[in-house]
């Protein structure tokens, strides 16, 4: 027996009168805009599509036994969200940036990461489309240092690359609203312009005196390519800045995993295979291995059915093998719902295995710009 209640994540157009938030739902300026503990209602639901929300997590009432580890306090994330939004509107009034504020965040961050070093991400970001680019840049820099800690980086490299990642986005305080938020296809000028964000971002951060050449070369070189078809200078293998080439890897997967304007996100598992494919191409392979290891392929909360027929819930990760999660079986092979979920460690049961995600997203995409 496993107990009476659950955090699932949920498709948005998949959510009921009366069911319950589970995790706070934050608007752009850091303020909640659906609290944990909320009953769901017609109004509320049409608010979270409205605001292009297109997931939440719900407390369910089958199992208490979840194990969530939050990369960050939800503290310091909301203050990082909004820091990043400041120092882009301070570049895009022509005002040098408050570099105090952005090394005080990310020692904040750098601080509570390496205090649990064998972390794995193993939850989606539920954000509105509203803030991307600002939760963008805070997510980028989570993953990056993630990475970083997988790699033996010492305090001081994962600073600048902490610091290169949440700023690595900052060039694009330079560009026009209209074309940085169009929702249709760009044309080749536009996408020339948005091209210019990385040069830009590089001579904001390297006129700061707060912050060092390295951190500036990863908004100069994120977009470089393995392979030598990057751009802007079309850098190739390690001729590209290794904090770079760490950024470029969660610079792409929080875009696939999060829904723009221009198309739907996709699911953790399907990020990890179109990261795969790109090892070598795009991709630093060793780094990205290192990456791949930080991230769990069926996060907390996702529904999944199994070889054997069952649907179940992950509800923990096991750290040293993320593909092979603990589960809570809620539907048995004939479709009847099991009354006490039955416990499934695929660590341990070697015979089962997860062939389906199911009941979070519907949509594919591609990395956005």
């Amino acid at each position: 027996m496993l107990g009476v209640s659950l955090i699932r994540l949920l498709a948005v157009d998949s959510l009921k009168n009366g069911m319950k938030v589970a995790k706070n739902v934050y608007w752009c300026d850091g303020n909640v805009l659906l609290a944990k503990g909320v009953c769901l209602h017609r109004g509320f639901i049409e608010k979270l599509k409205v605001f292009g929300i297109t997931s939440v997590y719900i407390i369910d009432e089958l199992i208490d036994k979840i194990e969530v580890d939050e990369l960050v306090t939800e503290q310091t994330r909301n203050e990082a969200t909004l820091i990043v939004k400041e120092t882009m509107q301070n570049v895009k009034n022509a005002k040098t940036p408050e570099g105090e504020k952005v090394i005080k965040i990310v020692d904040s961050i750098t601080d509570e990461l390496i205090s649990n070093p064998n972390i794995i991400v193993n939850l989606v970001e539920v954000r509105a489309m509203n803030d991307y680019t600002f939760a963008h840049c805070l997510g980028v820099s989570i993953l990056a240092m993630v990475t970083g800690i997988g790699m033996g980086y010492d305090y001081k490299k994962l600073k600048e690359l902490g610091i290169g990642a949440i700023l690595h986005d900052i060039g694009k305080a330079f560009i026009p609203d209209e074309v940085l938020y169009k929702p249709g296809p760009l044309t080749q000028s536009e996408y020339e312009e948005i091209k210019n964000h990385t040069k830009m971002g590089y001579n904001t951060i390297r006129d700061c005196n707060d912050f060092s050449m390295s951190s500036a070369h990863v908004a100069w070189q994120h977009h470089e390519k393995f392979d030598g078809t990057g751009y802007p200078r079309r850098l190739k293998g390690e001729t590209i800045h290794e904090y770079a080439r760490i950024t470029a890897l969660a610079d792409v997967y929080d875009a696939l995993t999060t829904r723009r304007s221009y198309r739907e996100q996709i699911m953790p598992h399907e990020a990890i295979e179109y990261l795969r494919d790109a090892e070598g191409i795009t991709f630093d392979p060793e780094i990205a291995e290192v990456f791949l290891e930080k991230i769990a392929p069926f996060p907390v909360g996702s529904v999944v059915q199994l070889n054997n027929g069952e649907k179940a819930v992950v509800t923990k990760i096991n750290k040293e093998f993320p593909g092979r999660p603990v589960l809570a079986s809620i539907v048995d092979s004939t479709g009847s719902k099991i009354e006490q979920p039955v416990e499934r460690d695929l660590r341990k049961d070697l015979t089962l295995f997860i062939v389906e995600v199911i009941n979070v997203w519907i949509g594919r995409g591609r990395p956005g710009r």
